[in-house]
C-alpha cells in the first residue's frame, strides 16, 4: 500500500467514524448525473441528476429524486447554480411524502494536497411538503477528496455532506443538525467524460423523539461531465 493510499484512507477513519449504536438498515443508492457547460468552454452550464435509493435491506424503493438546475460559471474555480428538485421518499404502511425543493448552490475548488484535489459545493434548499404549510429551509455542505492511483483511471475518493436545517417546521423538520452522508470509494474514469463511482457511505440522520438512525449504505453513481 502506498503512502499517498494510507493517508488517504487515514482521513476516512476521521470523516466517516465507525458507530457502536447497530445499523438501522442496510441500503442501495443509485444515481446517474450530467453537468458541464452547454457549449464547450462556455460559462452557461446545466445540471441533472436523478436518484432511486432502496431500503429494507435493498429490496424496496424508498425515495426517488429527480434534479435539473442552470449555473453560470464565474472562473474556473467557481460556479453558481440554481434549480429545482422532484422528491418522493415511500414509508411503511404511510401515505408516499411527496417534495418539491428550490435549491441554490456554489460548487467550487478548494485546495491542492497530497497528491489530489479538495473540492466544495454548497447548497441551499427552500423545502415544500405537499399537505404541510411550512417552508423548511436547510444548507447542505459538502467536501470531497479525490486521490487518483498514478497511470490508471482509477482514483480514491472520500466525501462528507453534512446538512443543516435553518428552522422548524409544522411538517417535522426541526432546526439544527439534521444529518451526515461519510463516504470512502473508487471513481472508474471510463472515458474523458464517464465515470463510475461506487463504495460506502454510512449516513446517520438525527431523529427528534426516536433513535438516531445509522444506515450502511452501498453507492454507485454514473456521472457524465458535458
Amino acid at each position: 500500500m502506498t503512502r499517498k493510499l494510507q493517508m488517504t484512507l487515514a482521513a476516512a477513519l476521521i470523516i466517516a467514524p465507525i458507530s457502536q449504536a447497530a445499523a438501522d438498515d442496510f441500503q442501495l443508492w443509485t444515481a446517474i448525473s450530467a453537468n458541464g457547460p452547454v457549449k464547450e468552454d462556455g460559462r452557461f452550464l446545466v445540471w441533472f441528476d436523478g436518484h432511486a435509493r432502496f431500503r429494507n435491506d435493498a429490496g424496496d424503493l424508498g425515495v426517488s429524486i429527480l434534479r435539473p438546475g442552470l449555473g453560470w460559471r464565474l472562473n474556473r474555480d467557481l460556479s453558481l447554480w440554481a434549480g429545482y428538485a422532484r422528491v418522493v421518499s415511500r414509508q411503511d404502511n404511510r401515505a408516499d411524502v411527496e417534495e418539491n425543493r428550490l435549491w441554490q448552490q456554489a460548487t467550487y475548488h478548494v485546495a491542492e494536497t497530497l497528491g489530489g484535489a479538495v473540492t466544495g459545493r454548497t447548497r441551499l434548499e427552500q423545502r415544500f411538503i405537499n399537505g404541510g404549510g411550512d417552508t423548511g429551509w436547510r444548507v447542505r455542505q459538502s467536501l470531497r477528496y479525490s486521490q487518483p492511483f498514478k497511470g490508471t483511471p482509477y482514483s480514491a475518493v472520500v466525501s462528507n455532506e453534512t446538512f443543516i436545517a435553518l428552522n422548524d417546521t409544522n411538517w417535522g423538520a426541526a432546526s439544527g443538525y439534521d444529518q451526515s452522508r461519510n463516504f470512502i470509494g473508487i471513481n472508474y474514469k471510463a472515458t474523458d467524460h464517464l465515470a463510475l463511482e461506487g463504495g460506502y457511505m454510512l449516513n446517520h440522520i438525527r431523529r427528534e423523539n426516536a433513535s438516531d438512525a445509522f444506515n450502511h449504505v452501498v453507492s454507485v453513481s454514473l456521472n457524465l461531465s458535458l
